[in-house]
């Protein structure tokens, strides 16, 4: 009786190992996914923010610079990211796309990292060159 016990007890034992870890390779994965996350959109981001500054050495060489066409509706993130010719240039292990319409007021950057696709939309009078506000779309 009592050795049928102790080798309950011991796959009990093994059994709750297991769990516990499994449980913590699953946190540890978890944490490390977020995180990876987390800085592939920071570098995204920053890749938009020098495409930004790219295109107002552009617009300030040239206010009648474009990329593209007018399109319609603004603002939608799918055509910037995969139908929009642009201006694309690599920086570092990333790039960013630059998209101007024609005779518009405001103009797109697109910071690609791996996964990570920010887009920053900036406002601006011509000329000269003044910005007038951006924000993250």
């Amino acid at each position: 009786m009592k050795k049928g016990s102790a080798l309950i007890l011991t796959i009990f034992m093994i059994a709750l190992f297991l769990a516990l870890g499994t449980s913590l390779a699953k946190i540890v994965n978890n944490y490390y996914r977020g995180t990876n996350s987390l800085l592939v959109r920071e570098q995204a981001f920053y890749l938009a923010e020098a495409g930004l500054e790219r295109a107002k050495v552009e617009l300030v060489k040239n206010p009648n610079w474009y990329t593209d066409p007018p399109y319609y509706p603004i603002d939608n993130d799918n055509w910037l990211v995969n139908v929009a010719l642009g201006h694309k240039e690599n920086l570092g292990h990333g790039s960013f796309k630059i998209v101007r319409e024609k005779s518009k007021g405001w103009l797109y950057s697109i910071g690609l990292k791996g996964k990570g696709v920010i887009i920053l939309k900036l406002k601006f009078s011509n000329p000269p060159f003044k910005t007038l506000s951006w924000e993250e779309l």
